[in-house]
């Protein structure tokens, strides 16, 4: 069935202090997703996924983000969807500098953007809390509306940043969503929401399946010279102390084990020279792959060793592809009291607890069978259909919000 978006948003605001007072309705038809991001991961192609698809109801989606990050969202549009406008916009978080300098370079941003588009409605995902308190200030300050989607928060204190900038921020009148109920309770502490306020919208997993699966196989051990009894685990995923990455050169080590390697990131170097001082050869560097499902496929477990995550989306991918997983407890924390029916989780999430769960799973095929069966059916439950209307909803909500009083741009419609 096909969406009208621009009626769905359009139909009415709702003042956020004044709740039921209707106005005349402002068809919304330009749509802005400014991505804070300086590097490409899961909420990043999650982020590329939501913006194609909300192009194909109705309304002109403009993507934003930094020029280096503009190839990658390109070729993760989805095939048969309408891809928005990808434009070059310096909005990404700055670590090396104080967050007030931050903060500034990226609102001065992202207030000659909002000049530029005269946007209607405004996606803002997050891949941090702090990460876009800039184009928070700038879009809060025109009084656009506006959604914030979350997709990752630490447990402990928030940034100091959010609470120095929170007045600026008007967070009531903001739609919030998250994508997992434990990153939803961080931001609503971080930003002083009731936890009711931001809505837990499910990631989608891709359609995948297993055809393939034994040619895959097949194929990836000639590749790597393993014999076709020999177990292959692997890890998808950025090279970074939070995906766990320093832990894979012990793991092969008590596993006598290969784990072929398939990502990139600042642990490149050391795991680099970890791989060339084994004679074994066990750490099996492939970089960026493009496609990892024939790996999925080829895979005996997928090993997630995260310290945080939001939603994996490698987590979905591997269940999607009939792939068993081997998790620490942080990993899957976003799937809640389902995660052990639905991965293999070591008890703790250290090197020696991962090995010890690897081992299990693969003494145990039966129960490892049923486990794959309930993670694919848990996939399949996933589709972007699904998740696109809950994305709708918040949308629609996002324009209702938005105060009838202030117009904050001469959108043609309004203009004196």
């Amino acid at each position: 069935m096909r969406i009208d978006l621009p009626r769905l948003l359009g139909g009415f605001h709702r003042g956020a202090r004044d709740a039921m007072a209707l106005t005349p309705p402002r068809h919304v038809r330009r749509l802005l997703v400014p991505l804070p991001s300086t590097r490409f991961g899961g909420t990043e192609r999650h982020t590329a996924e939501l913006a194609a698809r909300l192009g194909q109801h109705g309304v002109a989606v403009t993507l934003a983000a930094e020029p280096a990050l503009l190839p990658l969202l390109a070729a993760a549009m989805p095939p048969g969807q309408p891809a928005p406008r990808l434009l070059p916009a310096r909005l990404g978080w700055d670590d090396a500098v104080p967050p007030a300098v931050a903060i500034a370079r990226q609102r001065a941003g992202t207030e000659a953007l909002l000049v530029a588009e005269s946007p209607d409605l405004v996606l803002l995902p997050l891949p941090w809390p702090d990460a876009g308190l800039g184009v928070m200030r700038a879009v809060a300050g025109r009084g656009l509306p506006r959604l914030v989607a979350l997709h990752l928060a630490a447990e402990g204190p928030p940034p100091p940043a959010i609470a120095t900038e929170l007045p600026a921020l008007d967070a009531e009148g903001a739609a919030w969503a998250a994508v997992s109920a434990p990153v939803a309770r961080r931001a609503a502490a971080a930003f002083g929401l009731a936890p009711s306020r931001i809505t837990v919208i499910d990631n989608p997993a891709p359609r995948a399946g297993t055809e393939g699966r034994d040619a895959a196989r097949a194929a990836l051990r000639t590749r790597l010279g393993l014999r076709d009894d020999q177990p292959l685990l692997i890890f998808v995923g950025r090279l970074e102390e939070a995906k766990g990455a320093d832990l894979l050169p012990a793991l092969t080590d008590r596993l006598n084990l290969p784990i072929a390697v398939l990502g990139d990131g600042l642990l490149l170097g050391h795991l680099e020279a970890e791989a060339r001082g084994d004679p074994r050869g066990l750490l099996r560097l492939m970089g960026q792959v493009a496609d990892p499902g024939p790996w999925y496929r080829a895979a005996d477990a997928l090993i997630l060793p995260s310290r945080l995550e939001g939603a994996p989306l490698v987590f979905l991918e591997a269940a999607a592809h009939h792939c068993p997983v081997v998790a620490s407890p942080a990993a899957l924390e976003g799937l809640g009291p389902d995660a052990p029916r639905l991965a293999r989780l070591a008890a703790a999430g250290d090197a020696a607890a991962l090995a010890d769960a690897a081992r299990a799973l693969l003494a145990d095929p039966a129960g490892t069978a049923a486990m794959v069966a309930r993670a694919a059916a848990e996939a399949a439950r996933r589709s972007w259909p699904r998740a696109l209307g809950a994305w709708l909803g918040q949308l629609r909500l996002a324009a209702a919000l938005a105060s009838p009083h202030h117009a904050p741009l001469a959108f043609p419609e309004t203009a004196a």
